[in-house]
């Protein structure tokens, strides 16, 4: 079976939904299908991150997403101008696939991640096309979702697509490499000159204006005044990385952020494996990555009450929910779990075995190729 998947943002940023399908693309290639990609790159710019295991055609076309995702956290009408970004970047992208696609004739699935304009493609050519949706969609692209032969999609996606959309949406859960993320030994501590007493808060994940680190900045603040043997590690890049290192003078905690930038996957577990505590401030997560990665290693959470958050995590079992903007609640948290080092562990140790129970790559892969096989 020959499944070509369709992913715009695959050469230029690795969130959740690129590793989604990075992840299922690996294992539905040893399950026997032929994997290939269509990937989007910068008109002026090189590719990012080359997709080295699959063959891969880079498409050029506008990308916007970084610029509109700054206008949609702004008033209205800035924020309406965001959208207007964001869906004009997505339609020139799909118009230059389906051309290309359409030449081609070298597969059995299509498969596209949050492109309901890549449907259009079933205008001019007779192929199964399956959408996937790593946030939930806009309501104004329903006709387009339901042209889709499947919609597969996880977290609150899966809630807002079967409520508003289609009703027969399938949920593919992600999953974790339970072999890769584990407790490992790292130096970190030295690469950062941290001392052996001082604790470590731990960010994962794109500096974007989701993931709300102001909110992340002012907790770490008031955490520092209570107890100074605390830093916090920020792992990513993102478009507001100028922003957050503003924020960080402006609150005067320039000792205790400490920015890696990109860390390759394969090290992100030294990263998980150094910290105390896991933290996630967002104002909005559909099924993060991130925290099941964090579990994995062995580390409690303390994530903001928001998405697809709840479905991973249970308040007071996996570690604590905090509501969104409410510093206060997400520093007693923090606190809580660090001057309680015996029950962190106790989560942590419970967070590993219920990812390796409910998390599987390859699970999740067997049931996308039955998906597949039933559309052929």
């Amino acid at each position: 079976m020959k499944i070509k998947f369709v992913n715009r943002c695959i050469g230029m940023l690795r969130g959740g939904g690129e590793q989604f399908d990075l992840n299922i693309a690996r294992e539905l290639q040893r399950l026997g299908c032929k994997v290939s990609f269509v990937v989007g790159r910068p008109l002026f710019r090189k590719v990012k991150y080359s997709v080295k295991e699959f063959p891969t055609e880079y498409l050029a076309s506008p990308y916007l997403r970084d610029f509109s995702q700054k206008l949609e956290m702004m008033p209205f009408p800035l924020r309406q101008i965001g959208y207007r970004l964001y869906n004009f970047d997505s339609r020139a992208f799909s118009k230059k696939a389906i051309s290309f696609l359409v030449k081609k004739n070298d597969c059995d699935i299509l498969q596209a991640s949050g492109l309901s304009f890549i449907t259009e493609l079933k205008k001019r050519k007779k192929i199964p096309v399956v959408l996937c949706f790593p946030g939930p969609p806009w309501i104004g692209h329903k006709e387009l979702i339901q042209r889709a032969d499947v919609i597969v999609a996880n977290g609150e996606s899966i809630n807002e697509i079967t409520k508003n959309f289609r009703k027969d949406a399938i949920s593919i859960l992600p999953g974790v490499d339970h072999n890769l993320f584990k407790p490992v030994k790292n130096n970190i501590r030295e690469k950062y000159s941290i001392n052996n007493n001082e604790k470590l808060l731990l960010f994962t994940g794109r500096l974007v204006p989701l993931k709300n680190l102001p909110f992340l900045i002012r907790t770490l603040a008031e955490v520092v005044t209570e107890r100074e043997n605390v830093k916090l590690l920020i792992v990513g890049e993102g478009p507001l990385e100028k922003q957050t290192r503003a924020w960080v003078r402006k609150l005067k905690v320039e000792g205790r952020a400490i920015f890696t930038g990109r860390v390759r996957n394969e090290e992100l577990p030294q990263y998980y494996s150094v910290a105390d505590i896991f933290v996630m401030s967002s104002t909005y997560e559909n099924f993060p990555n991130a925290i099941l990665e964090a579990m994995s290693c062995e580390l409690p959470i303390v994530a903001t009450r928001v998405g697809g958050i709840l479905m991973e995590i249970k308040d007071g079992v996996n570690g604590f929910l905090v509501e969104s903007g409410n510093v206060e609640q997400f520093k007693k948290k923090i606190i809580f779990l660090l001057d309680n080092k015996s029950l962190a562990e106790e989560i942590g140790k419970r967070n590993r075995q219920e990812v390796k129970e409910k998390y599987s790559w390859l699970e999740s892969a067997k049931k996308l190729n039955a998906v597949y096989d039933s559309l052929l």
